[in-house]
């Protein structure tokens, strides 16, 4: 239990640094191999240091940021797969191959047989019971004793066949092969469990497991009633377990990550296109402004939710479906105004002027000059429009239309608990909660940014 308490406090000591230092230490680095400048002008260096004095906000966007940074590593904290196992001296890592086997490029798999580490088969490795016999060596011998009886049926029905002659039946040569299988297969179980126990017998296998050992997928079978079982201590079920047997606190963990991704990606990708064709539209202006107007507005008015709604009964979105569906029907049109608003403002003002008539291109213009002091809307909604997302994303798998299932999600668990909110009331309550503190700490985020970026404040501080 101590080693577990340590190993919480790491993982969030180790979050805080990679949120407040490494990762925007990395940042920099990297834009400037990009060429990028990454230094803040005077204005912004106060719009930052103003957001940092409002403490609600700053405090927010530190918590949430850690908490997000940290279940990029969720397979290495919330795993059932243990993150060393090791067996007459065999070592593998379960839970950093898991981890790993999300990157896609790395092609790197999980997966060890159950015969590479003490238990027949050829399927992955039960790692609870890998524990519990770890724990307690004696276990092995009711399995090794089952073995045995099955060996034995196995051996007195081949040996009451007789080997078939070759010009016997196809019929009688297959029982003959059949059994001899099963007899074979048999004894090298019972054998390879003997081996087994005195492996485990003389301390050659250990596990070291996750911080809780059970991952978004798997039941909770150690639990003695039927699910969905309440919360209790005893059994280390924290939050219950949903009506299949998963672990809700795995459930919320992991919907987290999914949530704050999915509404992270749509609010990146849905405004760099708003912003590149707003800017488009209040630069060049003209027909352009208003073929293009046009084009937004039609599209706007598609319904978003009947449209989701007829492809989810044709096709099961997944996640980057998901995605490519809200930026394209809906994330990207909400700024366009604000953008292209901004960009006939600073179109009319000298500077820009001054770039024109000295031959600057217009890309360079829209980018180094207009783009820089056009941010302010796009900063400032971002994160009220990561709110929308994340609800959006909810609301999609209450209603059915969202992540396929199995996926955790907050949205599935929400629609649990109204089904089973009488009997069973942690199940809405645990998601309501979980839901309303992300959601209000990113208004927190909004509100401070608001302020910070408010161009009235820094009239008034000059």
């Amino acid at each position: 239990m101590i080693w577990k308490i340590i190993y919480l406090v790491l993982v969030f000591v180790l979050g805080w640094l990679l949120t407040k230092f490494i990762l925007p230490w990395m940042i920099v680095r990297i834009g400037r191999l990009l060429g990028f400048r990454m230094r803040p002008t005077p204005i912004t260096a106060r719009r930052l240091a103003r957001f940092r004095s409002i403490k609600r906000g700053y405090w927010s966007f530190v918590g949430i940021s850690t908490l997000f940074v940290i279940s990029m590593f969720l397979e290495l904290i919330v795993n059932e797969k243990p993150l060393i196992i090791s067996y007459d001296g065999r070592v593998a890592v379960p839970a950093l191959n898991d981890w790993a086997s999300k990157i896609p490029f790395l092609g790197i798999s999980s997966f060890e047989k159950k015969e590479d580490f003490g238990q027949p088969g050829g399927s992955e490795v039960d790692y609870h019971l890998f524990q519990e016999i770890v724990e307690n060596p004696g276990l092995i011998s009711t399995e090794l004793q089952a073995a045995k009886k099955k060996m034995d049926r196995a051996e007195r029905s081949f040996k009451k066949l007789k080997e078939p002659a070759p010009d016997a039946t196809e019929r009688k040569k297959k029982r003959f092969a059949t059994r001899k299988a099963m007899y074979e297969r048999s004894k090298a179980q019972y054998a390879g469990l003997q081996d087994a126990e005195a492996v485990f017998g003389a301390g050659r296998a250990w596990i070291l497991p996750t911080l809780y050992p059970w991952s978004a997928k798997s039941h909770r079978e150690d639990l003695k009633a039927n699910p969905p079982n309440s919360p209790t201590l005893e059994e280390k079920c924290f939050l219950g377990t949903t009506t299949g047997g998963r672990d809700v606190l795995v459930q919320l963990v992991y919907g987290f990550r999914i949530s704050i991704a999915f509404a992270l990606l749509v609010a990146a990708v849905g405004y760099f296109i708003g912003v590149l064709v707003g800017g488009m539209q209040g630069y060049y202006g003209g027909w352009i402004d208003i073929a293009s107007q046009r084009i937004v507005e039609i599209w706007g008015s598609i319904p978003f939710l009947f449209t989701i709604m007829i492809l989810a009964a044709m096709i099961q979105p997944g996640f980057w479906m998901l995605v490519i569906l809200l930026v394209v029907l809906r994330s990207w049109l909400g700024i366009t105004f604000y953008v292209r608003g901004e960009f006939y403002r600073e179109k009319s003002k000298d500077y820009v002027q001054a770039a024109i008539a000295s031959g600057v291109s217009d890309w360079k213009i829209i980018t180094k000059h207009i783009l820089p002091n056009s941010i302010v809307p796009v900063v400032t909604f971002a994160p009220f429009g990561i709110v929308a997302y994340i609800s959006s994303l909810v609301s999609l798998d209450y209603l059915g239309f969202g992540l396929p299932p199995g996926t955790p999600s907050w949205g599935d668990l929400l629609k649990q608990g109204l089904e089973n909110v009488q009997h069973h009331p942690y199940l809405i309550i645990t998601p309501v909660v979980a839901l309303a503190a992300t959601l209000f700490a990113v208004v927190m985020i909004g509100e401070a940014v608001r302020e910070a970026f408010d161009p009235k404040v820094f009239s008034r501080l000059r």
